[in-house]
């Protein structure tokens, strides 16, 4: 397994850390566009498969049939911050079901949201289910079960039909069987599949150009496509390099974070997938390296990187508010990309 010097992290213009990865541009027929390291290590994706489980409440019916709204399907691909937005809906959503927030399998948390965390503490509350940063996706699959007619009970164990469907589309989607693959548990309660990244960045490709799916398929998986670009805040939330990628291009790049150092990017228009892994598995690098390669690949306007500076080149502050280094790509790194 072998990995690329993505990121340096410096203090005073000297470099303190530095971290790792790999990461691979794939387009929609599984051509491997552009790889650094290993291309072929087994990743757990994680909450970067959101947007692709979310295809079955759509192809199912449950969409149409309980009036779901661009938001509430946005939310189901979501990793949130638990945001006042994000929490409202999911207890609105759970609440029209005629369930409640006792019914989703993930655990209690505070909101991701720093401010929001405060503002519930200081109001004497604790964290709740809704504020969990997968109870869209939660609520999405709680309707799905509604609408099929399966037990709401255990929906979140890898022996629930709904899971055995999200397997299959998943495997349709990465051009490959994943049951051939480790599989864990995720943080939410879910199953954790593993694949190899090219297969990640090969998934993404064909989620962002459909053309070989099925046309119910392709049509649910269209349909998030306009959702999520028309609503970029329930896609993440205010600051996160999801939203604001989302948001500055209106769309054209479709983001998506995984938990220990994964985030992926679907291109619509152009039928690519970028999946990118942090080899040490932290957050801190991955908009930073993922901004690189799409800048790389040409995708970013001049306004649009602009709209995006702040997570390409992201200043290190102090506690006083000053600040006192900037994490950036790697120089030999860019060195190369631009060769």
């Amino acid at each position: 397994m072998s990995y690329e010097l993505f990121v340096e992290v410096t203090r005073n213009k000297t470099v303190e850390s530095r971290h790792f990865g790999a990461a691979v541009v794939c387009d929609y027929n599984g051509d491997i566009l552009e790889s650094w390291g290993d291309a072929e290590q087994l990743v757990f994706p994680r909450s970067a498969l959101k947007q692709m489980q979310a295809i079955d409440v759509i192809e199912s019916g449950a969409c149409d049939h309980f009036g779901l709204t661009d938001a509430q399907l946005t939310l189901a691909c979501a990793s949130h911050q638990g945001e006042p937005m994000h929490q409202s809906l999911v207890e609105t959503w759970l609440s029209n079901l005629g369930l409640g927030e006792g019914d989703l399998a993930c655990g209690t948390a505070l909101p991701d949201d720093i401010e929001t965390a405060h503002h519930v503490l200081a109001s004497g509350h604790h964290g709740c289910r809704s504020y969990h940063n997968c109870s869209g996706k939660h609520a999405a699959f709680l309707t799905n079960a509604l609408h099929l007619g399966l037990p709401t009970e255990g929906y979140h164990l890898i022996d629930h039909p709904l899971q055995q469907r999200a397997i299959n589309i998943l495997s349709d989607l990465a051009d490959c069987d994943l049951r051939a693959f480790p599989l864990g548990i995720d943080g939410c309660g879910f199953p954790a599949p593993t694949m190899p990244l090219s297969r990640l960045a090969h998934a993404l490709a064909r989620f962002a150009k459909p053309v070989a799916l099925s046309t119910a398929r392709a049509a649910a998986i269209n349909r998030l496509h306009t959702a999520i670009a028309a609503n970029p805040l329930y896609a993440a939330g205010n600051g996160t390099i999801v939203s604001a990628l989302i948001s500055a291009t209106n769309g054209r790049v479709l983001a998506k974070t995984g938990a220990e150092g994964v985030l992926v990017a679907a291109i619509p228009t152009l039928g690519l997938g970028i999946a990118l892994k942090i080899a040490d598995g932290n957050a801190r690098p991955r908009a930073t390296s993922l901004l690189a390669i799409i800048d790389h690949l040409d995708i970013l306007s001049g306004a649009e990187k602009n709209l995006l500076h702040e997570h390409m080149t992201t200043p290190v502050e102090n506690s006083l508010g000053l600040v006192v280094g900037e994490i950036r790509p790697a120089q030999s790194w860019l060195t190369a990309l631009r060769k």
